[in-house]
Formats: structure tokens, sequence, C-alpha cells
């Protein structure tokens, strides 16, 4: 009886030993926040989500987030050195704030059942980062267009681009000025490793771990902390009977509001951004570095006069409602609002 004990008992460590060899092998990244190392905010995240059905936190893909996620948790505990963020220097001397992005997974578009969802936001799907990458901590701004680019395409719009615009977000984006723009950055850096970011990069990069609307929550009434938009974008004026008069919604300085949880300011509002996608449906079978539907040659897209709507735009901007800037909100591109950020490949 003893013996068969033993043997049963060494029978059971085998299977252990063997399951934990398996899973570990296809076990997801641990680093749920993205700051390049498995650690306490890592555990808060997944103790929240224990017992759930998150994807995000099913480390072993069983469909549930379990004693068995938990682990494969501690495994990875510890493991991991973030990487540092980055300035860069442009062409013309500008300086470039850029923050490290670690790969991992997220939920990209809106479930069924988020108020002010549009079509085009479904079906949602997991996708998968591979690869880490630098997002400009501040969408670009006038002064480091101009360092680049010495063009005031926003002046069009009767902003002087004065200095104390300076840090104000270059807009008014026409598609082929924005290549433009990053075919000088990579000239200069003497290979090609700034970009837009994808759909899926951005969206993965403002929604920094959450699944929420926003990215600071769910609450809308917290907008004016952490967004520009069309509810605190507009200059204010007492008239002599009390009333008062409010302005035009306008662009605001960048970083004015609270980043995002990764360090990021102006994901939502301020002015609409670029990303490299060509506008198409999604699917809802799982991605891996989606890159959207194939692009025009570049014959065929200089034959667009307007190619801006065949592009997406993300974030929304300083004249749309609290709706139109959740993080799943896509449209097909346009100048008078766009803006964009900068990605760059790991060097």
């Amino acid at each position: 009886m003893q013996r068969n004990a033993i043997i049963l008992l060494f029978a059971l460590g085998a299977l252990l030993i063997t399951w934990q060899f398996s899973i570990a092998q296809s076990a997801r990244n641990a680093d749920f926040d993205a700051n390049g190392i498995v650690d306490f905010g890592d555990f808060i995240l997944f103790a929240q989500a224990f017992g759930s059905s998150q994807t995000s936190f099913d480390l072993d893909g069983n469909g549930s987030v379990d004693f068995l996620d938990f682990i494969l948790f501690a495994e990875q505990f510890g493991e991991g050195a973030p990487e540092e963020d980055v300035t860069v220097t442009l062409p013309g001397g500008a300086k470039l704030e850029m923050v490290w992005i670690q790969p991992g997974r997220f939920l990209m578009g809106s479930p069924d059942s988020e108020s002010g969802r549009d079509d085009d936001e479904g079906p949602q799907h997991e996708v998968a980062i591979t690869q880490g990458f630098y997002l400009g901590k501040y969408e670009v701004t006038q002064a480091q267009w101009e360092s680049v680019m010495n063009t005031r395409p926003w002046a069009r719009f009767g902003a002087s681009g004065d200095p104390d615009k300076a840090n104000y977000p270059a807009f008014y984006m026409e598609w082929r000025a924005v290549e433009t723009f990053f075919r000088r950055l990579n000239e200069a850096e003497g290979k090609d490793v700034f970009q837009l970011p994808t759909e899926a990069e951005w969206e993965y990069a403002c929604r920094a771990g959450t699944s929420t609307p926003w990215s600071f929550g769910k609450d809308s009434t917290q907008v004016g902390s952490y967004a520009r938009n069309y509810e605190n974008s507009r200059s204010a004026t007492v008239l002599e009977n009390g009333i008062i008069a409010y302005g035009n919604p306008e662009p605001q300085e960048t970083g004015g509001v609270f980043p995002n949880p990764w360090g990021l300011y102006d994901m939502h509002g301020n002015v609409w951004e670029w990303v490299r996608d060509v506008y198409g449906p999604y699917t809802a079978e799982p991605q891996t570095d989606p890159k959207g539907p194939d692009r025009p040659s570049p014959a065929e897209l200089a034959s667009y006069a307007y190619p801006e709507g065949l592009f997406v735009v993300k974030g929304g901007s300083y004249g749309d409602t609290v709706i139109e800037i959740r993080s799943a909100v896509r449209r097909r591109g346009l100048r008078s609002r766009t803006g964009f950020r900068v990605l760059m490949e790991h060097r």
C-alpha cells in the first residue's frame, strides 16, 4: 500500500513538471502594464481579473483566469527590465520625447454594449503586438513640424504660428506632407525607423492596458482632466448682462491634461491622429501585428486628389464630444483637425 502511494506521488509529480514545462512554452507575457518588467503593478491587475475570462490575463489559455494562471504569473514575476524613454533630435534641432511601449495583447474595438459605439468599431477582436516600439509622448507640435518642414499648414485656419503656439499640435496635416516629414526623418537617421503607428499599435498604446471606453475609465465626467474636446476647448467671455458667450473650439497646448497610464498625453482629443492603415472593416479572428487592408501602390496613391479619405484617423479632436474621443473610435481621414504622433522602431 505504501509502495503504491509513493508510485502515485511520483507520477503526479512527473505530470505536474510536464504540465508546467508545456504550459511555460506557450504562456502569455505577464507584463500586463507593459512597463518592461513583471512587477507589483501587474500583480494588482492580475488580482482584479482573477476569476474572470479576460483573455489578456488567461496565461495558459484555458478560458478562465485561475490558480494555474497564478502559478505562471509567479514564475514570471521579476522578469524583464523596463526600457528607458528617449529624446530624439529632429532635423532643424527640435527635440522629440518618446515613450517605450512594451509588446503585449489587447482587445481591439468596442463591445456591443459600449454607449455611443459605431458599427465599424466591431467585431471586437484580440490583437497581439509582438514588437515593442517608441511612441511620441505628445502629438507633433508646431515647433517640431517647422523644424523639419519649415512650413505652417495650420496658418490657413488663422493660427499664425507665433512662438506662443510652439507647443500646440501641428494640424491641417495633409497625407502627402506627413509622408514627406517621415522621409526627412529617416534620411537624417540613415535608416527607416520612423513612421506612423498602425491602427492597432495606436489603439494598444491609447488603451494602455485598459478595456474601458476611455483610458481614464468609464466616467465621462472625468474628461476635462484627461482630454481636450469640445467641452473644454472654447474660450469663455462673460457679457455685461451676465451671460457667458463661448467661442469656437480650438486646439490646445499639448500636455495640458493628465497622461494615460503609460505616460502618453492627448491620446483622447486635441487633434485627430493619422495612422498607417487604409480604412476597412474588422474581422472577428485574432490578429498578430495587423496592418489593415492593402495600401494602394505609389502610382495609384498619386492619382488621388484627396488621398486622406483612404486612411484612418484615431482619437478625436478639440471639436468633438466625449463620445467621439473614445479609444475605439475610428474615422476616415480628414485634414482640418488632424495631426499625428511619431512611432520609432527599437534601434
